[in-house]
């Protein structure tokens, strides 16, 4: 299959760049959500005793990296409980905020929550996390090209999607969003 896609790949990394408004030099193709995602969640250096933080709503994939981040370097998973359906979304806000530690090295957030649909306050999340210097990456595997957002909407510096879901791309076909200032050479 790569055979036939390889070549269009520049034009596909653009095309995404232009309908998340962003500059293609902040986006990787990757095999999916997951991988986009894990990429992050195991990249970011973290030590023993560092906190991850995310929800009770989020993919299980995800939570499992996490798991495995548990297991590999010895840190704390909390995950926040969140009341479905949400009454109001500053519930969510204050559940990331009430289980911030002096620990926190990391938030992960679902734009859109896999069982319930339901979106989540990702730009306000992601300003708490900046705010106290905790990166927050946002999995936006069920809202990009199905919710109208840009990344300037979300303020984030990581994002990771899936463009199968709602654009009809082949499967085997991700988006990993780093903004500029995080993308570090080797």
């Amino acid at each position: 299959m790569w055979r036939l896609l390889e070549p269009g790949r520049e034009a596909v990394r653009q095309g995404l760049a232009g309908l998340f408004g962003c500059d293609p030099e902040e986006v990787a193709i990757t095999r999916n959500t997951s991988e986009s995602l894990e990429t992050l969640q195991l990249g970011i250096d973290l030590e023993p005793g560092d906190e991850v933080l995310t929800t009770t709503h989020d993919y299980p994939s995800m939570i499992t990296a996490f798991k495995e981040l548990l297991r590999r370097r010895k840190v704390v998973l909390t995950q926040c409980r969140i009341p479905a359906p949400l009454p109001d979304a500053g519930v969510i806000v204050r559940a990331f905020a009430d289980n911030i530690t002096s620990r926190t090295r990391m938030i992960l957030i679902s734009h859109m929550v896999v069982l319930t649909g339901q979106a989540m306050p990702v730009r306000d999340v992601v300003r708490l996390g900046k705010r106290r210097g905790i990166p927050v990456v946002v999995d936006g595997a069920y809202s990009f090209a199905h919710l109208v957002f840009k990344v300037s909407d979300l303020e984030c510096d990581y994002f990771g999607t899936s463009p199968h879901k709602w654009l009809s791309a082949p499967h085997g076909t991700g988006m990993l969003y780093l903004r500029r200032k995080k993308i570090v050479s080797q």
